[in-house]
């Protein structure tokens, strides 16, 4: 398994609500977060092998991942989860967890969203300080990603529902969520062009 530097390349998006947003150059197994996450198909696509973040992750999992969805414990079926709480030393972050998005020919933006809307009210579930989230797309062979625009539909489900919390938190019906920090994850070679997608759409949903 490929090793990612103790600092690894970042790129800073913006704060909102106190969180800070940024695109990191690591994947999930490397992630220093308290909540690790990453994105599965039912498959791969056509043609294509399971590759970069999400096979070094299988690999730190001893091959869990390839395992349970081949025996079907684990289908990765849009928006199903899977939650490992005690991952093994290879894996920086305290806890990880896997969200299933389905086919991958059919997996849109709108899929995007409802995983890190899922991924946001899981992280203050578990009073996360800190998240790093791998969409997956390129480890599972869909090498032209998606239509539209994959950035803002990621930041949308974000701040939306972190905006939920912070309003049931006004209201006296839950703790503040704990998050401070946000990290997308990305590969080296990716971090400059994938910085640029999402702090364009952060100004664009933002306003600033």
């Amino acid at each position: 398994m490929s090793e990612i530097p103790n600092q690894p390349a970042r790129h800073g998006i913006g704060e909102l609500h106190g969180v800070a947003f940024e695109v990191v150059a690591w994947d999930g197994a490397h992630a220093d977060a308290a909540l690790s996450v990453a994105c599965m198909f039912e498959r791969e696509a056509a043609g294509a092998t399971l590759q970069g973040g999400l096979l070094h992750l299988d690999q730190a999992l001893d091959g869990a991942l390839t395992a349970l969805r081949r025996s079907g414990g684990f289908r990765a079926e849009p928006m199903e989860t899977l939650l490992i709480t005690t991952p093994p030393a290879g894996i920086r972050a305290k806890t990880v967890m896997i969200i299933g998005l389905g086919v991958p020919e059919s997996v849109t933006t709108e899929d995007l969203e409802r995983a890190i809307r899922v991924t946001m009210r899981e992280a203050i579930r578990l009073d996360a300080s800190s998240v790093a989230f791998a969409p997956s797309l390129l480890d599972s062979g869909l090498v032209d990603g998606l239509s539209g625009d994959g950035a803002l539909a990621m930041l949308r489900g974000a701040f939306d529902a972190l905006a939920a919390e912070h309003r049931l938190a006004s209201l006296g019906l839950t703790t503040a969520a704990k998050i401070k920090r946000w990290s997308f994850d990305a590969g080296p070679t990716h971090i400059d062009s994938v910085g640029a997608e999402f702090s364009a759409a952060f100004a664009r949903l933002t306003g600033s």
